[in-house]
Protein backbone atom coordinates (compact mmCIF):
# COMPACT_ATOMS: atom_id res chain seq x y z
CA UNK A 1 0.00 0.00 0.00
CA UNK A 2 3.28 2.35 0.89
CA UNK A 3 4.79 1.56 -2.48
CA UNK A 4 1.73 2.37 -4.05
CA UNK A 5 0.90 5.90 -2.54
CA UNK A 6 4.30 6.55 -3.08
CA UNK A 7 4.47 5.16 -6.87
CA UNK A 8 0.72 7.12 -7.13
CA UNK A 9 2.75 10.44 -5.98
CA UNK A 10 5.64 10.00 -7.92
CA UNK A 11 3.36 10.04 -10.96
CA UNK A 12 1.52 13.32 -9.89
CA UNK A 13 4.91 15.01 -9.42
CA UNK A 14 6.25 14.12 -12.85
CA UNK A 15 2.93 14.80 -14.74
CA UNK A 16 2.91 18.45 -12.95
CA UNK A 17 6.21 19.10 -13.98
CA UNK A 18 5.44 17.97 -17.28
CA UNK A 19 2.60 20.17 -17.69
CA UNK A 20 4.23 23.16 -16.15
CA UNK A 21 7.05 23.12 -18.60
CA UNK A 22 4.66 22.79 -21.61
CA UNK A 23 2.43 25.65 -19.97
CA UNK A 24 5.84 28.09 -20.05
CA UNK A 25 7.17 27.24 -23.35
CA UNK A 26 3.44 27.86 -24.80
CA UNK A 27 3.64 31.47 -22.60
CA UNK A 28 7.30 31.72 -24.57
CA UNK A 29 5.91 30.91 -27.81
CA UNK A 30 3.07 33.67 -27.85
CA UNK A 31 5.41 36.41 -26.27
CA UNK A 32 8.28 35.74 -28.59
CA UNK A 33 6.01 36.22 -31.05
CA UNK A 34 4.49 39.53 -29.57
CA UNK A 35 7.67 40.25 -29.51
CA UNK A 36 9.16 40.25 -33.08
CA UNK A 37 5.85 40.11 -35.28
CA UNK A 38 5.68 43.79 -35.73
CA UNK A 39 1.82 43.54 -36.48
CA UNK A 40 2.15 40.01 -39.04
CA UNK A 41 -0.08 37.02 -38.45
CA UNK A 42 1.19 34.54 -36.03
CA UNK A 43 3.57 33.20 -35.98
CA UNK A 44 6.32 35.08 -36.66
CA UNK A 45 9.77 34.03 -38.16
CA UNK A 46 11.52 34.18 -34.35
CA UNK A 47 8.28 32.43 -33.06
CA UNK A 48 8.80 29.61 -35.82
CA UNK A 49 12.15 29.33 -34.50
CA UNK A 50 10.77 29.25 -31.05
CA UNK A 51 8.75 26.35 -31.51
CA UNK A 52 11.54 24.31 -33.55
CA UNK A 53 13.86 25.09 -30.77
CA UNK A 54 10.71 23.53 -27.94
CA UNK A 55 10.49 20.60 -30.48
CA UNK A 56 13.95 19.78 -30.02
CA UNK A 57 13.90 20.19 -26.49
CA UNK A 58 10.81 17.94 -25.91
CA UNK A 59 12.19 15.44 -28.01
CA UNK A 60 15.04 15.41 -25.90
CA UNK A 61 13.12 15.15 -22.74
CA UNK A 62 11.21 12.03 -24.37
CA UNK A 63 14.58 10.42 -25.07
CA UNK A 64 16.45 11.47 -22.18
CA UNK A 65 13.81 11.14 -19.31
CA UNK A 66 13.65 6.90 -20.75
CA UNK A 67 17.52 6.74 -19.86
CA UNK A 68 18.22 5.63 -16.30
CA UNK A 69 20.23 8.92 -14.26
CA UNK A 70 22.70 6.28 -12.61
CA UNK A 71 24.07 6.36 -16.00
CA UNK A 72 24.90 9.98 -15.96
CA UNK A 73 26.70 9.33 -12.79
CA UNK A 74 28.70 6.98 -14.21
CA UNK A 75 29.67 9.71 -17.03
CA UNK A 76 29.72 13.18 -15.24
CA UNK A 77 33.02 13.25 -14.54
CA UNK A 78 34.09 12.97 -18.18
CA UNK A 79 30.56 15.28 -19.37
CA UNK A 80 32.28 17.96 -17.35
CA UNK A 81 35.81 17.59 -18.56
CA UNK A 82 34.84 17.46 -21.98
CA UNK A 83 32.33 20.96 -21.28
CA UNK A 84 35.32 22.25 -19.80
CA UNK A 85 37.66 21.15 -22.94
CA UNK A 86 35.20 23.28 -24.98
CA UNK A 87 34.80 26.08 -23.04
CA UNK A 88 38.70 26.35 -23.25
CA UNK A 89 38.66 25.60 -26.81
CA UNK A 90 36.24 29.00 -27.48
CA UNK A 91 38.26 30.52 -24.90
CA UNK A 92 41.55 30.80 -27.27
CA UNK A 93 39.44 31.28 -30.18
CA UNK A 94 38.07 34.33 -28.63
CA UNK A 95 41.52 35.67 -27.59
CA UNK A 96 43.08 34.84 -30.93
CA UNK A 97 40.25 36.46 -32.87
CA UNK A 98 39.08 39.32 -30.52
CA UNK A 99 35.39 39.85 -29.45
CA UNK A 100 33.17 37.94 -28.00
CA UNK A 101 32.83 34.15 -28.44
CA UNK A 102 29.62 32.56 -26.97
CA UNK A 103 28.44 30.50 -29.58
CA UNK A 104 29.35 27.48 -31.67
CA UNK A 105 28.12 28.23 -35.00
CA UNK A 106 26.98 25.10 -37.08
CA UNK A 107 25.82 26.70 -40.20
CA UNK A 108 21.99 25.76 -40.21
CA UNK A 109 21.86 26.41 -36.13
CA UNK A 110 24.14 28.02 -33.32
CA UNK A 111 24.64 26.44 -29.95
CA UNK A 112 25.83 27.96 -27.03
CA UNK A 113 27.82 25.33 -24.75
CA UNK A 114 28.34 27.60 -21.65
CA UNK A 115 24.12 26.88 -21.26
CA UNK A 116 25.18 23.08 -21.23
CA UNK A 117 27.64 23.81 -18.64
CA UNK A 118 25.70 23.96 -15.89
CA UNK A 119 24.47 20.43 -16.85
CA UNK A 120 27.93 19.45 -16.67
CA UNK A 121 28.63 21.04 -13.17
CA UNK A 122 26.12 19.31 -11.43
CA UNK A 123 26.77 16.04 -12.63
CA UNK A 124 29.72 16.71 -12.07
CA UNK A 125 29.68 17.88 -8.65
CA UNK A 126 27.01 15.28 -7.83
CA UNK A 127 29.61 12.73 -9.07
CA UNK A 128 32.25 13.67 -6.74
CA UNK A 129 30.14 14.68 -3.94
CA UNK A 130 28.56 11.27 -4.07
CA UNK A 131 31.11 9.31 -2.31
CA UNK A 132 33.00 11.55 -0.27
CA UNK A 133 33.17 11.88 3.75
CA UNK A 134 34.87 15.28 4.16
CA UNK A 135 32.75 18.09 2.84
CA UNK A 136 32.01 18.75 6.83
CA UNK A 137 35.53 20.27 6.91
CA UNK A 138 36.67 23.52 5.63
CA UNK A 139 39.16 20.96 3.93
CA UNK A 140 36.81 19.28 2.35
CA UNK A 141 35.03 22.14 0.30
CA UNK A 142 38.41 23.07 -1.58
CA UNK A 143 37.33 20.80 -4.66
CA UNK A 144 34.17 21.06 -4.90
CA UNK A 145 34.72 25.23 -4.96
CA UNK A 146 37.58 24.49 -7.60
CA UNK A 147 35.26 22.32 -9.60
CA UNK A 148 32.69 25.26 -9.77
CA UNK A 149 35.47 28.40 -10.04
CA UNK A 150 36.86 26.76 -13.38
CA UNK A 151 34.28 26.86 -15.58
CA UNK A 152 32.69 29.92 -14.19
CA UNK A 153 35.34 32.06 -15.24
CA UNK A 154 35.72 30.50 -18.55
CA UNK A 155 31.65 31.30 -18.89
CA UNK A 156 32.66 35.19 -17.32
CA UNK A 157 35.54 35.82 -19.89
CA UNK A 158 33.46 35.08 -22.62
CA UNK A 159 31.42 37.29 -21.46
CA UNK A 160 28.47 35.80 -19.98
CA UNK A 161 28.07 37.26 -16.57
CA UNK A 162 24.44 36.42 -16.07
CA UNK A 163 24.99 33.01 -16.60
CA UNK A 164 28.45 32.90 -14.46
CA UNK A 165 26.43 34.28 -11.51
CA UNK A 166 24.47 30.87 -11.46
CA UNK A 167 27.18 28.84 -10.73
CA UNK A 168 28.31 29.54 -6.88
CA UNK A 169 24.14 28.90 -5.32
CA UNK A 170 24.13 25.78 -7.29
CA UNK A 171 27.40 24.59 -5.57
CA UNK A 172 26.35 26.19 -2.17
CA UNK A 173 23.03 24.40 -2.30
CA UNK A 174 24.73 21.01 -3.20
CA UNK A 175 27.12 21.19 -0.55
CA UNK A 176 24.06 22.18 1.31
CA UNK A 177 22.00 19.34 1.01
CA UNK A 178 25.22 17.24 0.84
CA UNK A 179 26.15 17.33 4.45
CA UNK A 180 28.07 20.51 4.78
CA UNK A 181 28.10 22.67 7.73
CA UNK A 182 26.11 26.49 7.75
CA UNK A 183 28.56 28.06 8.85
CA UNK A 184 31.30 27.05 6.41
CA UNK A 185 29.17 27.86 3.58
CA UNK A 186 27.98 30.82 5.24
CA UNK A 187 31.77 32.35 5.12
CA UNK A 188 32.06 30.91 1.57
CA UNK A 189 29.38 33.09 0.86
CA UNK A 190 30.87 36.18 3.29
CA UNK A 191 34.19 35.85 1.21
CA UNK A 192 32.28 35.32 -2.23
CA UNK A 193 30.23 39.21 -2.16
CA UNK A 194 33.72 40.35 -0.04
CA UNK A 195 35.36 39.44 -3.39
CA UNK A 196 33.29 41.23 -5.54
CA UNK A 197 34.95 44.60 -5.25
CA UNK A 198 37.86 42.93 -6.04
CA UNK A 199 37.03 41.75 -9.20
CA UNK A 200 35.73 45.17 -9.84
CA UNK A 201 38.79 47.66 -9.94
CA UNK A 202 41.41 45.07 -10.79
CA UNK A 203 39.16 44.53 -14.37
CA UNK A 204 41.67 47.88 -15.46
CA UNK A 205 44.48 45.45 -15.47
CA UNK A 206 42.76 41.78 -15.97
CA UNK A 207 40.21 40.40 -18.03
CA UNK A 208 37.60 40.16 -14.94
CA UNK A 209 34.62 42.36 -15.73
CA UNK A 210 33.88 44.19 -19.21
CA UNK A 211 33.31 48.23 -19.27
CA UNK A 212 29.97 47.97 -19.95
CA UNK A 213 29.43 45.12 -17.22
CA UNK A 214 30.96 47.49 -14.78
CA UNK A 215 28.56 50.18 -15.97
CA UNK A 216 25.60 47.74 -14.93
CA UNK A 217 26.71 47.55 -11.92
CA UNK A 218 27.06 51.26 -10.83
CA UNK A 219 23.63 51.65 -12.68
CA UNK A 220 22.46 49.27 -10.12
CA UNK A 221 23.88 50.99 -6.96
CA UNK A 222 23.54 54.41 -8.81
CA UNK A 223 20.63 56.15 -11.57
CA UNK A 224 18.11 53.88 -12.94
CA UNK A 225 19.72 53.16 -16.47
CA UNK A 226 17.50 53.30 -20.05
CA UNK A 227 17.11 49.28 -19.72
CA UNK A 228 15.90 50.11 -15.98
CA UNK A 229 13.61 52.80 -17.02
CA UNK A 230 11.81 51.79 -20.07
CA UNK A 231 11.74 48.23 -18.44
CA UNK A 232 9.55 49.97 -15.16
CA UNK A 233 7.45 51.81 -17.47
CA UNK A 234 6.65 48.40 -19.19
CA UNK A 235 5.68 46.56 -15.96
CA UNK A 236 3.67 49.55 -14.34
CA UNK A 237 1.37 50.60 -17.28
CA UNK A 238 0.29 46.83 -17.83
CA UNK A 239 -2.19 47.62 -14.37
CA UNK A 240 -4.19 44.72 -13.14
CA UNK A 241 -4.94 43.23 -16.45
CA UNK A 242 -2.44 44.37 -19.33
CA UNK A 243 -2.67 46.08 -22.35
CA UNK A 244 -3.12 42.73 -24.39
CA UNK A 245 -1.05 40.11 -26.08
CA UNK A 246 1.13 42.36 -28.99
CA UNK A 247 -0.76 46.05 -27.44
CA UNK A 248 1.86 46.78 -24.86
CA UNK A 249 3.30 50.20 -25.39
CA UNK A 250 6.70 49.53 -25.12
CA UNK A 251 6.74 46.41 -27.08
CA UNK A 252 4.93 48.12 -30.22
CA UNK A 253 7.12 51.27 -30.10
CA UNK A 254 10.42 49.29 -29.53
CA UNK A 255 11.46 51.27 -26.29
CA UNK A 256 12.43 48.60 -24.15
CA UNK A 257 16.04 46.89 -25.57
CA UNK A 258 16.26 42.94 -25.61
CA UNK A 259 12.54 42.66 -25.26
CA UNK A 260 12.67 38.96 -26.70
CA UNK A 261 15.47 38.00 -24.56
CA UNK A 262 16.59 39.80 -21.53
CA UNK A 263 13.41 41.60 -20.91
CA UNK A 264 10.63 39.28 -22.16
CA UNK A 265 8.99 39.73 -18.61
CA UNK A 266 8.59 43.28 -18.75
CA UNK A 267 6.31 42.46 -21.50
CA UNK A 268 4.85 39.96 -20.30
CA UNK A 269 3.40 42.21 -17.51
CA UNK A 270 2.82 45.19 -20.26
CA UNK A 271 0.64 42.71 -21.88
CA UNK A 272 -1.13 40.48 -19.35
CA UNK A 273 -0.88 43.07 -16.24
CA UNK A 274 0.00 41.78 -12.87
CA UNK A 275 -2.12 38.70 -13.12
CA UNK A 276 -0.79 37.41 -16.07
CA UNK A 277 2.97 38.34 -14.59
CA UNK A 278 2.24 36.76 -10.99
CA UNK A 279 0.68 33.39 -12.97
CA UNK A 280 3.91 33.59 -14.48
CA UNK A 281 6.15 33.75 -11.46
CA UNK A 282 3.65 31.12 -9.76
CA UNK A 283 4.41 28.68 -12.23
CA UNK A 284 8.01 29.37 -11.47
CA UNK A 285 7.86 28.35 -7.97
CA UNK A 286 5.69 25.63 -8.82
CA UNK A 287 8.11 24.14 -10.97
CA UNK A 288 11.19 24.58 -8.95
CA UNK A 289 9.03 23.39 -5.74
CA UNK A 290 8.43 20.31 -7.93
CA UNK A 291 12.09 19.84 -8.17
CA UNK A 292 12.90 20.33 -4.94
CA UNK A 293 10.14 17.64 -3.90
CA UNK A 294 12.03 15.14 -5.84
CA UNK A 295 15.07 15.76 -4.44
CA UNK A 296 13.57 15.40 -1.32
CA UNK A 297 11.99 11.97 -1.73
CA UNK A 298 14.44 10.05 -3.77
CA UNK A 299 16.13 7.79 -1.57
CA UNK A 300 19.43 7.98 -3.81
CA UNK A 301 22.49 10.49 -2.83
CA UNK A 302 23.28 11.39 -6.76
CA UNK A 303 19.78 11.60 -7.79
CA UNK A 304 19.10 13.70 -4.91
CA UNK A 305 21.87 16.16 -5.57
CA UNK A 306 21.31 15.94 -8.86
CA UNK A 307 17.38 17.40 -8.44
CA UNK A 308 18.96 19.88 -5.75
CA UNK A 309 21.48 21.53 -8.63
CA UNK A 310 19.05 21.65 -10.91
CA UNK A 311 16.24 23.21 -8.69
CA UNK A 312 18.47 25.95 -7.24
CA UNK A 313 19.73 27.27 -11.09
CA UNK A 314 15.85 27.27 -12.05
CA UNK A 315 15.31 29.34 -8.87
CA UNK A 316 18.16 31.57 -8.93
CA UNK A 317 17.87 32.11 -12.62
CA UNK A 318 14.55 33.04 -12.38
CA UNK A 319 14.82 35.27 -9.70
CA UNK A 320 17.78 37.16 -11.57
CA UNK A 321 16.35 37.57 -14.63
CA UNK A 322 12.74 38.54 -13.14
CA UNK A 323 14.96 41.05 -10.36
CA UNK A 324 16.92 42.87 -13.29
CA UNK A 325 13.44 44.00 -14.69
CA UNK A 326 12.28 45.11 -11.38
CA UNK A 327 15.73 47.17 -10.29
CA UNK A 328 16.06 44.02 -7.67
CA UNK A 329 19.14 42.59 -9.23
CA UNK A 330 21.54 44.23 -11.52
CA UNK A 331 21.04 43.56 -15.11
CA UNK A 332 23.19 40.97 -16.27
CA UNK A 333 21.25 39.47 -19.60
CA UNK A 334 20.11 36.17 -18.48
CA UNK A 335 17.34 34.72 -20.31
CA UNK A 336 13.92 33.64 -18.37
CA UNK A 337 13.75 29.71 -18.66
CA UNK A 338 11.09 28.43 -21.24
CA UNK A 339 10.29 31.74 -22.21
CA UNK A 340 13.01 33.77 -23.60
CA UNK A 341 14.12 33.94 -27.28
CA UNK A 342 17.47 31.52 -26.23
CA UNK A 343 17.38 28.11 -27.76
CA UNK A 344 20.38 26.89 -26.38
CA UNK A 345 19.44 27.46 -22.66
CA UNK A 346 15.52 26.14 -23.81
CA UNK A 347 17.12 22.98 -24.76
CA UNK A 348 18.91 22.61 -21.98
CA UNK A 349 16.52 23.45 -19.95
CA UNK A 350 14.41 20.54 -20.89
CA UNK A 351 17.35 18.01 -20.75
CA UNK A 352 17.29 19.24 -16.69
CA UNK A 353 13.87 18.28 -16.39
CA UNK A 354 14.72 15.02 -18.58
CA UNK A 355 16.86 13.81 -15.80
CA UNK A 356 14.37 15.06 -13.25
CA UNK A 357 11.61 13.20 -14.36
CA UNK A 358 13.76 9.83 -14.46
CA UNK A 359 15.01 10.27 -11.02
CA UNK A 360 11.27 10.48 -9.50
CA UNK A 361 10.40 7.43 -11.46
CA UNK A 362 13.26 5.49 -10.32
CA UNK A 363 13.24 3.73 -7.36
CA UNK A 364 16.55 2.34 -6.19
CA UNK A 365 17.35 0.01 -3.24
CA UNK A 366 19.42 1.54 -0.92
CA UNK A 367 22.41 -0.72 0.71
CA UNK A 368 22.97 0.14 4.06
CA UNK A 369 26.79 1.31 4.80
CA UNK A 370 27.79 -2.15 6.75
CA UNK A 371 26.46 -3.85 3.56
CA UNK A 372 29.28 -2.04 2.23
CA UNK A 373 31.83 -4.56 3.99
CA UNK A 374 30.39 -7.94 3.01
CA UNK A 375 31.87 -10.92 4.59
CA UNK A 376 31.74 -12.93 1.43
CA UNK A 377 33.83 -12.06 -1.39
CA UNK A 378 31.02 -13.08 -3.73
CA UNK A 379 28.90 -10.49 -3.02
CA UNK A 380 31.50 -7.73 -3.89
CA UNK A 381 30.27 -7.87 -7.61
CA UNK A 382 26.57 -7.64 -6.69
CA UNK A 383 27.52 -4.41 -4.31
CA UNK A 384 29.63 -2.75 -7.45
CA UNK A 385 26.16 -2.60 -9.19
CA UNK A 386 24.09 -1.38 -6.75
CA UNK A 387 25.65 1.30 -4.16
CA UNK A 388 23.27 3.71 -3.70
CA UNK A 389 24.11 4.49 -0.63
CA UNK A 390 27.68 5.41 -0.64
CA UNK A 391 29.38 7.09 1.64
CA UNK A 392 27.55 10.74 1.54
CA UNK A 393 27.15 11.76 5.11
CA UNK A 394 23.16 13.63 3.72
CA UNK A 395 21.41 16.66 5.17
CA UNK A 396 18.11 14.88 5.19
CA UNK A 397 19.38 10.88 6.24
CA UNK A 398 19.30 8.02 3.29
CA UNK A 399 16.65 5.68 4.84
Amino acid sequence: MLHQRRSAQSNGIRIAICVTCLVLTAVGILFVHSTTADGGAFPSRAAKGQIAKAAVGILALLVVARIDYRRWERYGSVIYAVLVLVLVAMLIDKFATGGRNRFIDLGFFQIQPSAFMMIALVLGLARYLRFRQDQRRVSGLVAPFLLTLGPMALVLLQPNLGLSLLFPPVLIGMLFVAGSKPRHLALAVFLGFATLPAAYFLSATLPVMKVYQKERLREFFGHKSHHLQQSLIAVGSGGVTGKGLGEGTQNRLGHLPAKDTDFIFSIVAEELGFVGAASLVVLFLLLTVLILRVAVSTREPFGRLVATGFGVALAVQCFENIGMTLGLTPITGIPLPFVSLAGSSLVATYLAMAIVLNISSRRVRVVAPKDLDPPEATNLEVLREDRPAGLLQARWPVE
